[in-house]
Formats: structure tokens, C-alpha cells, sequence
């Protein structure tokens, strides 16, 4: 009972050993809270919702980790709402908390805090406003009820009514105000100190690299992600979308729209667009490594990768009878310069390796204009600056216009 008898903690420390407590509650399910980090591979499990019907989603190991909404087929029979793979929704998690660690991001997110709190100051002085003006109405209506003489029974019973009415707004808008001012009373100041700013700055850079160390545990990282993030709404509105909302400690949201892998073209929420594109060029002449490397700079995707692959523009290309003449292959040897497969033969990778980070811009390159193919010097230096970016000592490379280390 609050604020009735002497108490050993304050009310704020009762909610929170309150909350913990139920949150250590085995049955977190069916009670609706998070739960207590465990060992699953899931690294969400216990705070991600359904964004279809804003249920708590549970995890699925058998056959791969998913993330599956049953609430709906519990309670009522009807279908899953929706199943979702959790490597990619975890990964995505992860990269928005250590973003969040960054010194900009602290910086914005205090910044964003205290917008909120002048916003809710102002709703609060605002209900307090109204508050005064109901207390006035209702002493304004007490004063004109309390002269009527007792035998003018209809001006007295339409003052009470009018008094009654005012008195009743004025409780509910009292109980407005206080429920407004201990919600309020919840939020915590943010404020960082410079030492502690540079401390965060300094977690921020370690932690990728310690998130991957045994030494952290998988309900250790569970934990961390708890610090920040309160809960995550997931949903699949389209098959190779996935629509993602980090809702923060304190209020604040991130929406992120991630791509994910399908098992088909047809399942492309773009494909018709991306066939209709690779039918025009490749009449047009243009070589199937040009198509994919335009069609992936337009934002298109082959259904497994996130960039999309000549051998998709090529099944697309020979389903609609689009043949290449014999004259029209490429030549084998260029002096002077290294092919993709060339270059990956004496790397000692495959020619996808170099395919796929000429995609996402860690090599950045033009096609050759004459031949259409991806070309390289060929020359040791050449050869040395790829061992580098293979052992990870570098993180781009680019060859435009000219070999650049």
C-alpha cells in the first residue's frame, strides 16, 4: 500500500524489484513478460512482437531459429500469424546496439530525451491548466447553488446538476494530472559526464570484437542487448522484406526495413521490374555481368544474395530465348590485364568472392567498355593490394580510374 505506512525502500525501487520478479517468473509467456536472459541462440527471444497482431512472439529451434507468432492459433484456432528467421532480425539487433554506443548516437539520443521531457512538461502544465479552470467552474457553481432558495426546486436541481457534472470533470481530469505526473516521475534524467562519454566511446569500439569472444556468453549478450533495447516489433509484410522496429530504453524508436533471403524470383517484391530490365538490356547487347552490376546499383536483388548475380540475369535471359552470338564471347587472355576468374585463380579464391565485394563496394571498378568484363591490371602490385584486402588489412579497394592502395 503506497504512502500508508513507514517503508524500508522508496515506491521507484519497489516497481523495479517488482519488475525483476516477474520477469524471473518461468511462465513469462503466457504472463506477458520478457523473461529472463537463457542460453538459446535466439538472441530476442522474450522481447520481440508481432507487428501483424501485437503479440509476444515465441522461438522455434526445431528446423533452423525462427521467431513465430502462435498466440492467435492458441487462443482461437486461426493460423500463425508469422514466422520469421531470427539470424538476420538478431544481426540487424546487434548493429543498431552497437551503432547506438557510438558518441554521436549518445549525443542525439540525450538530445531526443530531452526534447521528450520538455514535451511532456508542457502536456503536464497544460492538464495542470486545466485542472485550475475546472476547480474555478466548480467553486463558480458552488457559489451559484448555495443562495437558491430550497422551494425553487428547478433552478435548484439544474445548479446541483451543473455542479455535480463540473465537480465529476474536475475529479477526472485530477486523476489524469497525477497519472501524468508519475509517468513523468519515471523518466531519468540523461545526462552523461565527459569521463563516462569517453568510457561509452571506448565500450563502443571494444565490443564488436569482445561480442564474438567465448568469454561472453549467449544470455550475457542477451543482457546487453536488454540495457538498451526494450522491445522489437517485427513484421513481414512482403516475403523479402522485413519490417523492423528497435523500440529503446526511454521511448525512442528506429525503423529499419530489412532485406532477406527467398526462396524464388517470383517471391521478389521487385521481380517483374528487375525481368522487364534485364529483357531490355540484354537486347540492347549489353554482357549479363553489366546487367547485374546496373540492375544492383537500381537497388535490385537475386533472391539468395543482396546483390544480383550474372547467372540470375542469365536463367532470366535464356528462359526469354535471348542467346548470345559466338562472336560475341569473350576472349580468353587480355595482355596486360587479369579477368575476374584469372585474378581469383591466382588468389586462390573463387571468382564469387571477388564478384560479391565488387557488389556491395568493397572493390570498386568499372567494366571495360570493349569486352564488358570486370578487368585488372596485371601486375604484382596488383596481386599484393588483394592479399591484403583477402587477410582483412584493408577495408576498400578501388581501381577508378586507377589502382588505388
Amino acid at each position: 500500500m503506497k504512502d500508508q505506512y513507514p517503508a524500508y525502500i522508496s515506491w521507484t525501487t519497489f516497481e523495479k524489484i517488482d519488475a525483476m520478479l516477474r520477469d524471473n517468473y518461468a511462465e513469462y509467456d503466457r504472463n506477458k513478460t520478457r523473461g529472463v536472459p537463457q542460453t538459446g541462440a535466439a538472441l530476442l527471444h522474450g522481447i520481440v512482437y508481432c507487428g501483424a497482431c501485437g503479440h509476444k512472439m515465441v522461438v522455434q529451434y526445431k528446423g533452423g531459429v525462427r521467431y513465430m507468432c502462435n498466440y492467435l492459433r492458441q487462443q482461437h484456432g486461426v493460423p500463425v500469424c508469422q514466422v520469421i528467421p531470427a539470424a538476420p532480425v538478431d544481426a540487424e539487433a546487434v548493429a543498431a546496439f552497437f551503432k547506438a554506443l557510438a558518441p554521436a548516437e549518445l549525443d542525439a539520443y540525450a538530445r531526443a530525451v530531452a526534447l521528450r521531457r520538455e514535451a511532456d512538461a508542457a502536456a503536464l502544465k497544460a492538464q495542470a491548466q486545466q485542472v485550475e479552470r475546472l476547480r474555478y467552474r466548480a467553486a463558480l457553481t458552488e457559489r451559484q447553488f448555495d443562495p437558491v432558495d430550497p422551494d425553487n426546486r428547478l433552478v435548484a436541481a439544474e445548479l446541483e446538476r451543473r455542479w455535480e457534472e463540473t465537480l465529476r470533470d474536475l475529479r477526472q481530469a485530477e486523476a489524469a494530472l497525477a497519472d501524468a505526473a508519475q509517468e513523468a516521475g519515471r523518466v531519468v534524467p540523461f545526462g552523461i559526464s565527459p569521463d563516462l562519454h569517453a568510457a561509452f566511446a571506448e565500450v563502443g569500439q571494444r565490443l564488436p570484437d569482445l561480442w564474438h569472444q567465448p568469454a561472453l556468453t549467449t544470455a550475457g549478450k542477451k543482457a546487453l542487448l536488454r540495457c538498451l533495447i526494450d522491445k522489437v516489433v517485427i513484421h513481414r509484410a512482403v516475403r523479402d522484406t522485413i519490417a523492423l522496429r528497435l523500440v529503446w530504453r526511454g521511448g525512442a524508436t528506429s525503423e529499419i526495413a530489412l532485406p532477406i533471403t527467398v526462396g524464388s524470383l517470383a517471391e521478389l517484391s521487385r521481380s517483374g521490374e528487375m525481368e522487364a530490365a534485364i529483357v531490355e538490356r540484354a537486347r540492347a547487347g549489353e554482357s549479363d555481368a553489366a546487367i547485374a552490376a546496373a540492375l544492383s546499383a537500381a537497388g535490385h536483388r537475386s533472391p539468395l544474395r543482396q546483390a544480383v548475380l550474372p547467372s540470375t540475369v542469365q536463367a532470366i535471359r535464356l528462359r526469354h530465348g535471348i542467346l548470345r552470338e559466338r562472336h560475341q564471347s569473350h576472349p580468353r587472355r587480355i595482355p596486360g590485364y587479369l579477368t575476374v576468374s584469372q585474378l581469383a585463380a591466382q588468389l586462390g579464391v573463387t571468382p564469387y568472392w571477388i564478384y560479391d565485394r565488387i557488389y556491395s563496394g568493397t572493390i570498386a571498378i568499372e567494366l571495360d567498355a570493349q569486352t564488358g568484363l570486370y578487368l585488372f591490371p596485371d601486375r604484382p602490385e596488383t596481386l599484393s593490394v588483394f592479399q591484403k584486402l583477402k587477410a582483412g588489412k584493408l577495408d576498400r579497394l578501388s581501381l577508378v580510374p586507377r589502382l588505388a592502395y
